[in-house]
């Protein structure tokens, strides 16, 4: 009866000598798993401020080109007005 009950505490040591083992791969595993994480957040942070900055050029530019336009459309009725007038 001795001899099974030191068996069976041997096995038991067994077992949490492995589940100790499998426990610090788990937390390794964990560790990785957030780097990775953390990795894609900023690398998202960073495309999402780069699509922003593109969009707003594209917005200036085409600011500009329609500002420029106007003016040159509001010029030619001012000047349509003045003949009008004569």
């Amino acid at each position: 009866m001795d001899k099974q009950i030191l068996n069976m505490l041997s096995d038991i040591q067994q077992n949490m000598k492995e589940f100790d083992r499998n426990l610090k791969e788990f937390g390794n595993d964990l560790k990785e798993v957030k780097e990775t994480v953390n990795r894609i957040e900023t690398s998202q942070t960073e495309d999402v401020i780069a699509m922003l900055k593109v969009g707003n050029q594209r917005s200036e530019t085409d600011f500009h080109y329609l500002n420029t336009r106007i003016t040159n459309i509001d010029k030619r009725v001012f000047n349509l007005e003045n003949r009008a007038e004569r």
